[in-house]
């Protein structure tokens, strides 16, 4: 007896100390981002967070562990009692008038279909557990303020709503486990009004889950969303983080879905790695996802870079399932070895991969990659998957023609070596960027268009090309000894088939080339055994008139002499047979320029019918401040009666008017070789001329610089055309007022190696 008695003391001695220790081991916690004020309860030993062991902060510890204080040290509140009133499970509670600060309602195993139609009589409900029934929808629940804890799991609730959850500002644990549930909808769970620390929502039927489920600005635990069919996260409400905003974030546990495709951050509207910051500190666990690593994951990973490299959570080391070559790679690993160009995405025949050719795109390079090596191909495959960047491997086929196709103008890569090209059509090789990478070695080109001159000569490799050379390419042998080409000749290498001679091109001399013109060659050594008088006048005579433009470029005053204010700005003289220099100057130099206030002649626009055509060409040559000579290969004086006309009164206007100016287009690259007149041959040996190769896109820029200011302003111009005949003007362009679209052709229309200035 005596031993019992000691045993009994000794059993309340320890029960009491168990008693004081349980007590004192939760101390009152306020959470530092909730309304959670005067009830919580943190546990004191296992929230003193020791930073050497963890990296958990005392606030995270108590938001997952801390407990209201109707719970500490075990649950004291009243629980109340449930009656079935119905029997397809319509219920109610017990009223018993209990009086109690902390109400409870549990009742599970049951077969409820809604919650009790009397539960907004008790107000002070903290906790309900209904797990294991029929429930299948919330219903309206706001009026339950002070409810902490709400466990509806095992039930049949398919729909959340957005508002299902409105005005319960004290709820701490939600638990929709089991339901079978579809539809969550967007901020359901995370709205500003809530500040929930654990949900349970696994075991559903899920197959997307917005974007905004899962950011909150306060603190919470977990968001479980373990097990369901979640294939997507989508963002349908247009959720975006708030730069301003500070998101403390938790773990969002999304293991056991069937994500494949990885996240589209840009859909979610992150865009920038420093909006991403603001989530960084959240867990996204979903370790066992089979990840496609192709060109969607590679955005993110560019984005993200400099932070994978530095700090990266252990929770976010995700591998590769596909494709197979590399699965079981770690994502980060790509990014910290630099391997990002490998993340592509492979088009079949739906995204218009030619047939027999591997296509992808890839992100890292933003390119588009269009392989077709040794694809039996006979002609350019009629279309190709769309992009601004493409590259293009057609090398190892049968092609023997060049032909024209709508995506040319999109290739930044174009290899066709090997092939049997033997012809490029004409205005093909125009509709390529002039920095393309054009490789065409191996094939069997005879001619070259051209066109040709409009691409880098470093940048465009035709090999060993044999060239039938003639008259109509003599332009080649210029193309060819220009310094870019030179500089870049190891590249290719351009021969000359004369008769049965071949020789390199630059090493062509004019009487190989055209036995019809004159060799100056043989005028320069008869000149050197003349004598030192003859060698002085001659060379005074043969360069006359560069010696005359040489003193008017130094020497040129304001002439006085000239009584006659000029009207016209330029005076345009051209060989007008020539059908596509005239639509060029007719649709859109005069228009740019007239645009730009310049008021411009053109005899075959301008002339009036039913005049004398000779006293009109004298007198708007005469009131012409500078003249434009167009200089092709068939502006030849002596050849046509009105352009001998014309260039005879431009020049004595031009030699005894110090104020008058020629510029000279050299349009055919005309040389100083070349048979035309000499007083034009000596604008070209001075350079004078202007270059129309326009590589540099700044043809119409130089030609306004030498006109110099227009004589009135733009508006005055517009004046002036309506004054002078401006309906003759149109019907002779093929204009009509009002019309709009015409405007927009001609600015558009520019020919092969012509482009305007801006």
């Amino acid at each position: 007896m005596m031993n019992f008695m000691k045993f009994n003391q000794l059993f309340l001695f320890f029960f009491g100390i168990l008693h004081v220790l349980r007590s004192e081991n939760y101390e009152m916690w306020e959470p530092k981002h909730a309304n959670r004020s005067n009830y919580m309860r943190c546990p004191k030993s296992l929230c003193t967070i020791d930073p050497l062991i963890t990296t958990w902060t005392r606030e995270e510890c108590c938001v997952c562990n801390a407990r209201p204080k109707w719970e500490v040290p075990s649950d004291n509140t009243v629980k109340l009692q449930v009656e079935y009133i119905r029997r397809n499970g319509k219920t109610e509670i017990i009223d018993n008038n209990i009086k109690n600060d902390y109400l409870s309602v549990h009742h599970s195993h049951g077969f409820l279909t809604k919650l009790p139609i009397n539960i907004c009589k008790f107000s002070n409900i903290v906790t309900i557990d209904m797990e294991y029934n029929e429930i299948s929808e919330i219903g309206n629940i706001s009026c339950l303020l002070f409810l902490d804890t709400l466990n509806l799991s095992y039930n049949r609730i398919h729909n959340i709503g957005n508002d299902t959850f409105h005005g319960l500002s004290y709820l701490r644990v939600l638990n929709v486990a089991h339901n079978g549930l579809k539809t969550l909808e967007p901020a359901a769970i995370t709205r500003s009004d809530l500040q929930i620390f654990h949900v349970d929502i696994s075991h559903n039927n899920l197959k997307t889950v917005e974007f905004s489920n899962m950011i909150s600005v306060t603190d919470f635990c977990t968001i479980d969303f373990t097990s369901n069919k979640i294939k997507e996260i989508v963002n349908t409400n247009n959720f975006k983080i708030d730069r301003n905003k500070i998101y403390h974030g938790g773990s969002v546990k999304l293991t056991g879905n069937s994500f494949s495709k990885f996240i589209d951050f840009e859909k979610l509207g992150i865009s920038e790695i420093s909006i991403l910051g603001k989530v960084f500190d959240y867990g996204f666990i979903m370790p066992d996802t089979k990840w496609n690593c192709d060109c969607h994951i590679e955005p993110f990973l560019e984005l993200a870079k400099k932070v994978i490299k530095n700090v990266w959570k252990d929770y976010f080391n995700m591998s590769c399932w596909n494709p197979p070559e590399y699965r079981g790679k770690i994502i980060t690993d790509i990014v910290k070895d630099d391997d990002l160009d490998i993340l592509i995405c492979n088009l079949t025949n739906k995204d218009k991969c030619p047939k027999n050719c591997y296509c992808f795109y890839q992100p890292k390079e933003k390119r588009t990659v269009v392989n077709c090596t040794s694809a039996e191909l006979i002609q350019l495959p009629l279309y190709v998957p769309e992009g601004k960047n493409l590259t293009l491997i057609l090398k190892n086929n049968s092609i023997e023609n060049f032909e024209n196709r709508t995506y040319l103008g999109n290739i930044s890569i174009l290899d066709m070596s090997n092939n049997k090209l033997q012809r490029i059509n004409p205005g093909s090789l125009s509709n390529l960027h002039q920095d393309i990478s054009l490789n065409l070695a191996g094939n069997k080109l005879t001619t070259l268009p051209r066109e040709v001159q409009t691409l880098n000569p470093c940048r465009t490799r035709f090999g060993r090309v044999t060239i039938y050379c003639n008259c109509e390419n003599m332009w080649i042998k210029d193309w060819i000894t220009n310094r870019k080409v030179q500089q870049c000749r190891n590249i290719s290498e351009y021969l000359c088939r004369i008769n049965n001679d071949i020789i390199p091109a630059e090493e062509v001399s004019f009487d190989n080339m055209c036995k019809t013109q004159t060799s100056y060659t043989l005028l320069i050594v008869l000149s050197v055994l003349s004598t030192l008088i003859v060698v002085v006048l001659s060379f005074l005579f043969v360069f006359r008139y560069e010696c005359l433009l040489l003193k008017r470029k130094w020497f040129a005053k304001k002439s006085g002499d000239d009584l006659c204010t000029p009207t016209y700005d330029a005076f345009i003289s051209f060989n007008e047979e020539n059908d596509k220099l005239r639509q060029w100057i007719l649709k859109f130099l005069t228009h740019e320029l007239e645009v730009a206030g310049y008021r411009i002649f053109v005899p075959c626009r301008d002339l009036i019918p039913g005049t004398i055509k000779e006293e009109q060409l004298l007198k708007n040559i005469t009131k012409s401040r500078s003249y434009i000579i167009f200089l092709c290969d068939r502006y030849k004086i002596g050849g046509d009666q009105w352009i001998d006309m014309e260039w005879k009164y431009i020049w004595h206007h031009f030699k005894t008017n110090l104020d008058r100016n020629i510029l000279v287009i050299n349009y055919d690259y005309v040389n100083t070789y070349v048979n035309i007149d000499p007083r034009l041959r000596a604008f070209v040996r001075l350079g004078y001329d202007i270059d129309f190769s326009n590589r540099n896109n700044k043809f119409i820029r130089k030609l306004k610089k030498r006109l110099g200011s227009p004589l009135i302003s733009p508006l005055d111009t517009r004046s002036f055309i309506n004054f002078t005949n401006l309906e003759f003007v149109h019907r002779r362009l093929g204009l009509n007022n009002g019309n709009t679209s015409n405007k927009t052709n001609m600015e558009q229309f520019v020919l092969p190696g012509a482009v305007g200035d801006e």
